[in-house]
C-alpha cells in the first residue's frame, strides 16, 4: 500500500527537474553563441592593438656593432713615418669588421719627426684593409710647419700619406691665405694640388 500511494508523488519532481535541464539548455544555447562572439571581437581587438604598438616602435637595428673604447690604430707609411689613429670612441660593425667608425677621431702623422702633422675631425671611418682613413665634419689639418687647413672632408691613404678632399678647403699659414673647392696633398713630393676658384693672398 505504501509504495504505490507514494509512486504518483515522484511524477511532479521529474517534471520539474526536466524543466530545469530545459531551462539550462536554453540558457546555454543562448549564452555560449554570445561568449564565443564576445571572444572573437577580444581576439581581434587584441591583434589590432598589437600591430598599432608595433607600428610605434622602433624597427631595432639589424646590424650589432662592437664598441672599441681607446681605439688606437698605428703603423708605417711607405716612407717609412709612422702613423697613429686616434678616437674618443670607436664602432666595430660585424657585418663589415674591416671598417672601423670613429667619433672625434684625431690622426698624427710622422709622430717620430719634428714636425709631425695631425688632422682632427667630427667623424672618421678606418678601412684597416685599404689602410684608407675618410675624415668628415669640421676637418682641420696642421701640417706642423705653421700651415693650417680647415674643410669638411679628407680622404687619408695612411700607405702612401696622401691627403684629398672635394668639398673645399680654406688655408692660413705664414705665407698667407688660400681657398680652393678640391683639393690634394702628396707628402712624398710636397706638392699640393688646389682645383675649382683657387683664391690666394700671399703676406711679404
Amino acid at each position: 500500500m505504501t509504495d504505490f500511494a507514494a509512486q504518483p508523488a515522484r511524477e511532479p519532481d521529474r517534471m520539474t527537474a526536466w524543466r530545469r535541464r530545459s531551462d539550462v539548455i536554453h540558457l546555454l544555447r543562448w549564452l555560449l553563441p554570445a561568449l564565443m562572439g564576445a571572444l572573437v571581437l577580444a581576439l581581434a581587438g587584441f591583434f589590432t592593438f598589437s600591430s598599432i604598438q608595433a607600428g610605434r616602435q622602433k624597427p631595432k637595428e639589424t646590424q650589432t656593432a662592437i664598441k672599441l673604447v681607446g681605439a688606437r690604430f698605428m703603423g708605417r707609411m711607405a716612407d717609412g713615418r709612422s702613423f697613429l689613429i686616434g678616437a674618443g670612441e670607436a664602432m666595430r660593425s660585424d657585418t663589415i669588421m674591416q671598417e672601423v667608425v670613429l667619433t672625434d677621431p684625431v690622426l698624427t702623422l710622422g709622430g717620430e719627426t719634428g714636425a709631425p702633422s695631425r688632422m682632427t675631425a667630427k667623424r672618421g671611418i678606418y678601412d684597416e684593409k685599404t689602410r684608407i682613413l675618410r675624415l668628415s665634419g669640421d676637418v682641420r689639418i696642421d701640417d706642423g710647419d705653421g700651415q693650417r687647413v680647415a674643410t669638411n672632408d679628407a680622404i687619408v691613404d695612411t700607405r702612401s700619406g696622401k691627403v684629398s678632399g672635394q668639398q673645399g678647403l680654406a688655408g692660413d699659414g705664414p705665407l698667407g691665405q688660400v681657398s680652393a673647392k678640391s683639393y690634394e696633398v702628396d707628402r712624398d713630393t710636397g706638392k699640393m694640388t688646389m682645383k675649382g676658384r683657387v683664391r690666394a693672398r700671399i703676406e711679404k
